[in-house]
């Protein structure tokens, strides 16, 4: 288990590590914010790094049952924190 930051969602205890360099590669302007944000790239850098401690997850499963309107940025944010990039408010 790849140490993080644990959080609830929808009922369930994750702990959310570090977004791994493949994510961060892929998305790097977003990491060094200077991109937008979007709702499907916050779901897509949310899946990658719980994919680290959970492998079993899908993202289809990720948004359907536990990513919503109501906890998405926070879970972004702590996956941005973790990673030691700057979440955008």
């Amino acid at each position: 288990m790849v140490d993080g930051k644990n959080i609830t969602l929808n009922g369930r205890e994750f702990i959310i590590p570090p977004a791994p360099l493949s994510c961060v590669r892929r998305y790097h302007e977003v990491f060094e914010g200077t991109a937008p944000v979007t709702l499907l790239i916050m779901a897509e850098i949310i899946h990658a790094a719980l994919k680290r401690n959970y492998p079993e997850l899908t993202q289809e499963e990720v948004e359907d049952d536990y990513l919503d309107v109501a906890n998405m940025r926070e879970t972004f944010n702590i996956v941005m924190n973790v990673s030691g990039a700057e979440a955008k408010k």
